[in-house]
């Protein structure tokens, strides 16, 4: 059985504060904007499966890294910017897990290439779709649950993994 979505936004929210000491509330619109780029997935397995995506924009994931790693927003790398979001989104899978099904298991986390990947999940199989800001920039944070393989097509990660 798949969280609540209070659940999972009380998740974001706490992950949020605690992690970056910044606040999460929801756009008025529920709409995840197009123009966030950055994507990073932490996959869920066992007797519950599926996925939670993390995206947001460039500026947005500059200042998740500074604060993660200490550093002024501009130095950070596309690398320090990577191992920040998949930290993130890490820990919400990690917070998650206790409100499902044992036993599950995480995977580390991958990144996508583009929006693409996200806007081809079949709305049948969205848990929750959360349209959400920090500190005056949007971010987007999707749980989704597998359906039967012969239901579903594959998604692949810039690592080629599915």
């Amino acid at each position: 059985m798949a969280p609540a979505e209070k659940s999972f936004y009380r998740i974001i929210q706490d992950t949020w504060l605690t992690t970056l000491g910044l606040p999460v509330e929801r756009l008025s619109r529920p709409e995840i904007p197009d123009a966030m780029p950055l994507i990073v997935s932490v996959k869920i397995s066992g007797a519950w499966e599926g996925q939670v995506y993390l995206q947001c924009s460039a500026p947005l994931a500059r200042l998740i890294a500074a604060v993660i790693f200490q550093i002024e927003a501009e130095k950070a790398t596309s690398e320090e910017i990577l191992d920040a979001l998949s930290e993130l989104v890490h820990i919400i899978g990690g917070n998650l897990k206790n409100l499902l099904p044992r036993p599950v298991e995480l995977s580390l986390p991958m990144h996508f290439d583009s929006v693409i990947a996200i806007k081809h999940i079949p709305a049948e199989q969205v848990v929750c779709r959360l349209a959400l800001q920090t500190g005056g920039y949007p971010f987007g944070v999707t749980l989704w649950e597998n359906l039967p393989l012969a239901n579903t097509g594959t998604l692949v990660g810039t690592n080629g993994t599915a």
